[in-house]
């Protein structure tokens, strides 16, 4: 392979046996680098990757003036449209401020054509719980970038074809799709970890943050408090996933970045969003779904609803209904044709089998 040191620069050979370059930082993303290394075209893709990927100091705000081009840049020429902001009413601008001026904050040293639709449906994942809210981010994103097209900061608008999740409840994962990611991140990834935490223990993306090797005891995974609703709760270890836990390292964390670091609930729903895409799942195929899909599988079981409360912590029985209703179909309608052929087995079988005997003449 071809020598030479250059930061975030790693090089492979395809099945053909040429060499490719890559610009790999984190959580990892590859990005593929044009040309040979070192010429004009390689470093002009380099110093823009090098510039998007810039890591933020977490807590920091934007104090200084975003480089032209930038997201940031383009939040506040929008921002200072007269037209396409302004005539906004005072109500709608607040929501708009209150969405973009976050993103802008985190990621506005970052170059606008370098936004990808794996972004936005990151940032619309980490709102999952909150389904209108993660709907109407991903309505101004296509709004801003709209704009940004007009305006010639890049020439698409990724967030265009982004589903939009259902008010009020987050789908179940099919049985098809679950295999499917379980394909795409085997038996011993951090992903493959991460899904069946999720599907094995029915909980929501922030308590599954929190579980470290401490909350493991006697077989039993302890949910100190649920963050939404304060219930606690001890969680049986499936098989599988105590078979999977037994892979996992000696960080005192179930769940870690590449870095190391645990993860909190706003970084792992972003970074499982990135291993959903990975795996070629529809946009509704979101972690919070496996919450869901654990309520299905549970009640496919046989199992009732008050042992299913007794995993997803569930206070409200309609609630849990709206999880369990398209299990319970199933189920009571393969009931419902079971106990329908034993009634036609039975009436076969008492009727006679002898000739038919001659009519009764009518009385009188």
């Amino acid at each position: 392979m071809t020598e030479f040191k250059l930061q975030f620069v790693d090089a492979q050979r395809d099945r053909q046996g040429r060499v490719r370059f890559y610009y790999f930082r984190r959580r990892g993303r590859r990005w593929p680098l044009p040309g040979e290394p070192l010429s004009e075209e390689f470093m002009a893709r380099y110093r823009q990757l090098l510039a998007a990927t810039e890591p933020v100091v977490a807590g920091s705000k934007r104090t200084r003036p975003c480089p032209s081009g930038s997201f940031g840049a383009l939040v506040d020429a929008y921002f200072a449209d007269k037209e396409a902001f302004g005539q906004r009413k005072p109500s709608t601008q607040r929501i708009y401020r209150l969405i973009l001026e976050p993103l802008a904050e985190a990621h506005g040293h970052k170059p606008v054509p370098l936004l990808e639709r794996r972004h936005i449906k990151q940032w619309r994942d980490a709102r999952g719980e909150t389904p209108g809210m993660a709907n109407m981010l991903v309505k101004v994103i296509r709004l801003l970038l709209a704009y940004g097209v007009e305006n010639e900061y890049r020439r698409d608008n990724p967030a265009q074809r982004i589903k939009l999740f259902k008010l009020g409840e987050h789908r179940a994962w099919t049985d098809e799709e679950c295999a499917a990611f379980e394909v795409r991140w085997p038996s011993g990834t951090m992903q493959r970890r991460a899904y069946m935490l999720a599907k094995y223990t029915g909980q929501r993306c922030g308590d599954i943050a929190r579980m470290t090797r401490a909350h493991r005891k006697g077989g039993e995974i302890r949910v100190e408090q649920q963050q939404k609703t304060g219930t606690p709760l001890w969680i049986f270890e499936h098989r599988d996933l105590a078979a999977e836990l037994a892979l996992a390292g000696d960080h005192f964390s179930l769940l870690t970045t590449p870095n190391g670091q645990a993860f909190d609930a706003d970084s792992l729903g972003r970074w499982f969003a990135d291993a959903i895409d990975e795996a070629g799942l529809p946009d509704d195929c979101v972690m919070h779904g496996l919450r869901k899909t654990a309520a299905r599988i549970l009640a496919e079981a046989g199992n009732d609803v008050l042992r299913i409360m007794a995993i997803t912590g569930h206070k409200s029985l309609p609630v849990l209904l709206q999880y369990t209703k398209d299990a319970q179909q199933r189920t009571l309608g393969k009931a419902a044709i079971l106990q329908l052929e034993e009634h036609q087995t039975r009436t076969a079988t008492a009727k006679p089998h002898g000739p038919m005997s001659a009519k009764r003449k009518p009385r009188g």
